[in-house]
């Protein structure tokens, strides 16, 4: 593992080939190549050519925007459950 990973993760380093990718994980290259071809089209990951490799590096932007999401889905039932709670309350008094 390189300096740039993220200690106790499993995540890929920062700028990771294809071929490394999957030398870290129990899966086939294609297989890894599928899984990044789903992040890529997700936006999560973006793919730029150095030499005859594919360097896979994160998109912080669409993880900050995914997170920003999940958080407001999260207040949103939040509230919805708080709201049940309080019905509940109010049925049994």
């Amino acid at each position: 593992m390189s300096s740039g990973a993220y200690p106790g993760s499993r995540s890929h380093t920062p700028g990771a080939a294809g071929l490394a990718l999957a030398a870290r994980y129990d899966m086939s290259f294609a297989a890894v190549q599928k899984h990044v071809a789903v992040l890529e089209r997700a936006a999560l990951v973006v793919k730029r050519r150095r030499g005859r490799e594919q360097i896979v590096h994160g998109n912080p932007d669409t993880l900050r925007k995914a997170a920003r999401l999940f958080d407001a889905y999260e207040a949103s039932w939040r509230h919805r459950v708080a709201a049940i709670d309080t019905l509940v309350s109010d049925d049994r008094s």
